[in-house]
């Protein structure tokens, strides 16, 4: 399937973008982010111009993705504060704001910002980038909100900021809507001083992991490691429960809390858990749920509570809940965002925005599908998955070019056989 024009039903997502960007600069665009949804292949710029010319040919494209002035960040801030505005936030709601990153291997030994870096999926040193994200989750709604590459040391450009302050600053960046408290999720990588400090600056709450080796203070003034007070905390104040996991079925834990501080973090709750005839040697190691150790500083939250606020990281596929694995999942495997291979930083950059922004394209189409049920408060919207948000959009593209190359109702048989043909080909 070819795209030559912008599709009307996609008038109500793009629309709103075009006043920040002149008219080339508009088509690249959209070409772009309906090539990243259109393409079956690697998304390179020679497949996605193929499927998508009206953006041009992909010299072209390149020098608007490296050369042009145009604000990829705001686009997709704007794009994220209108989907979140359309489910009509009301006030006493919840907006989690999930910080992850994740390691984009890459090989091009010129390529802008690339180093060695630890990628947890291989246990090992890799060349790539190191790319930090902020989702946004409401009503069970994961929005790509911000994203940003990480700068290693040495490398020519701006200053060198660490991961933890970028996160921090993120965390700045967010306006709530008016009445929505906002719950900020990390994992244990990011709980520091500087990402505290925004929290509270915000008056948000944060929900994340310690570190074993972390000193915890109990009122009574005595001070211990994490790893030296589970144990004793899960024998004498522990509680069995039957805990409903965010993926698989349930599983039976001995669940316990403590109120205390954290090192230089203040005052927090910090729930523990394992199993209940688990070797105690595997206490530390999670052999309960994981993460065997949540702390936060919103301490009038039950055990359960807690736990359950913090499972919305990983991943969900039942239900409309998308954490940012599952979101990281969909963006390099779906909408190629390990894909590019431009050399410059700023090409980079605004290849990740496209594809957050491609993502949002999808999520928008859904929700409009969904009506007045995704407005409605409190109540969690149950969204198609990955593959059939993107199975629907393609189909409706298809009947929509083919409406525009075969017009008419004495064609509409032959419309009928050409959209089989192109299911059948997806």
């Amino acid at each position: 399937m070819i795209i030559q024009h912008l599709p009307r039903f996609a008038h109500s997502f793009f629309r709103p973008l075009e006043s920040d960007l002149s008219k080339p600069q508009f088509t690249h665009l959209w070409a772009l982010v309906l090539g990243l949804v259109v393409n079956l292949r690697a998304a390179k710029l020679l497949h996605l111009c193929a499927v998508a010319p009206a953006g041009g040919h992909r010299t072209r494209c390149g020098a608007f993705l490296c050369h042009s002035a145009w604000d990829a960040p705001a686009l997709l801030h704007d794009a994220a504060a209108d989907l979140l505005g359309s489910m009509r936030p009301r006030a006493g709601e919840v907006l989690y704001l999930i910080l992850d990153d994740t390691r984009l291997p890459k090989r091009g030994a010129k390529m802008h910002w690339v180093s060695w870096v630890w990628c947890h999926k291989q246990q090992k040193f890799i060349r790539g980038h190191v790319v930090l994200t902020a989702a946004l989750c409401f009503r069970g709604v994961v929005l790509p909100w911000k994203i940003e590459l990480w700068k290693p040391k040495g490398c020519a450009g701006p200053r060198y900021r660490k991961l933890t302050t970028m996160a921090a600053d993120m965390v700045r960046a967010l306006e709530a809507p008016g009445g929505v408290k906002v719950r900020v999720l990390f994992d244990a990588f990011y709980l520091c001083t500087a990402l505290v400090k925004a929290c509270r600056s915000k008056d948000f709450t944060f929900f994340s992991v310690a570190q074993r080796n972390r000193s915890f203070t109990t009122p009574d003034g005595r001070k211990r490691k994490v790893a030296d007070l589970m144990p004793g905390l899960i024998r004498h104040k522990g509680k069995n429960a039957h805990f409903k996991r965010a993926r698989g079925r349930g599983v039976r834990i001995r669940l316990a809390w403590a109120d205390g501080r954290l090192g230089r973090l203040g005052e927090v709750r910090m729930v523990v858990n394992k199993r209940p005839r688990g070797p105690w040697k595997k206490c530390i190691a999670g052999a309960g749920l994981r993460p065997p150790r949540v702390v936060t500083n919103e301490t009038n939250l039950r055990a359960r509570q807690i736990l359950e606020i913090y499972q919305r990281r990983w991943p969900i596929e039942r239900t409309g809940l998308r954490p940012p694995r599952v979101l990281f999942k969909e963006l390099a495997q779906d909408l190629g965002l390990g894909d590019y291979q431009v050399l410059q930083k700023d090409g980079i950059v605004n290849h990740l925005h496209a594809c957050c922004l491609a993502h949002l394209m999808l999520t928008h189409h859904a929700l409009r599908r969904i009506g007045e049920k995704a407005r409605k408060p409190n109540e969690q919207v149950e969204l198609p998955a990955m593959s059939k948000r993107l199975r629907d959009l393609r189909e409706r593209l298809a009947r929509d070019e083919l409406s525009h190359v075969l017009k008419g109702a004495r064609h509409a048989k032959l419309r009928s056989k050409l959209l089989e043909h192109l299911q059948a080909a997806a």
